[in-house]
């Protein structure tokens, strides 16, 4: 047990292989932070949803690799996410579902944009890799029901942790806390900003000491729209 953290903290937070490390050891880390690598090369799988990968089946995650889908991954301004420049990679995904690989910095956030039949156009933004990885999985989305009358939806997700009221400060889009966080024990990974209109727009997310910000997408044109946090 650890104090203050949550169930998947218990897996992937500092304090979390700090414990481990101790485990295995018996002594403590000479470091918990991750160390920055001016080169990242980065890869993973392309995974859809429902059966098969097949409209009409569901929409439950399903990591069977989602063969013919492109993946195009763009440089950003962190402070707008604009895109800064042509895509610096674009792959159409083989039947080992792999996107990659990329080459890029520890400095660079990135967006990937994942394209597929019978998936809605998924935008995933990220804040700079520190290092290099390839488990950078990626998955097509489709728009969810509830969604569909929304000009448009921009996604925060965390991965790694859930969200806790008040334990963790949390923004998106300028409200704090989003709506559908509910106080108490850390449960909710994912928060949803419903924009007023579709006019592409910066839209930033913020959890406790990482700040990402995106660029909105219209639903009637079939986009879906995440900010994906590190921490």
């Amino acid at each position: 047990m650890i104090a203050g953290i949550d169930h998947r903290e218990t897996s992937y937070s500092p304090q979390a292989f700090a414990a481990m490390w101790r485990f295995l050891t018996g002594r403590e880390p000479a470091e918990v932070k991750v160390q920055p690598e001016a080169r990242v090369v980065l890869d993973g799988k392309v995974n859809g949803l429902g059966i098969d990968n097949k409209p009409g089946t569901g929409d439950f995650a399903n990591n069977l690799p989602l063969a013919g889908a492109t993946v195009e991954v763009y440089a950003t301004d962190a402070s707008t996410g604009a895109r800064l420049g042509p895509a610096l990679h674009r792959k159409t995904v083989g039947a080992d579902g792999r996107w990659g690989p990329l080459v890029t910095t520890s400095k660079t956030a990135l967006e990937f944009v994942v394209s597929a039949e019978g998936f809605a156009v998924t935008h995933v933004y990220r804040s700079p890799f520190a290092r290099s990885s390839d488990i950078v999985h990626l998955r097509a989305e489709r728009i969810a029901v509830a969604d569909r009358d929304a000009p448009a939806v921009v996604t925060l997700t965390r991965p790694r942790g859930y969200f806790g009221i008040p334990r963790d400060e949390i923004e998106l889009d300028g409200k704090s806390p989003p709506a559908g966080i509910p106080s108490g024990v850390a449960g909710v990974s994912v928060a949803k900003a419903r924009l007023a209109d579709a006019s592409e727009r910066p839209v930033a997310g913020r959890f406790n000491g990482e700040r990402i910000v995106g660029r909105s997408w219209p639903t009637a044109g079939n986009h879906v729209v995440l900010l994906e946090l590190t921490d």
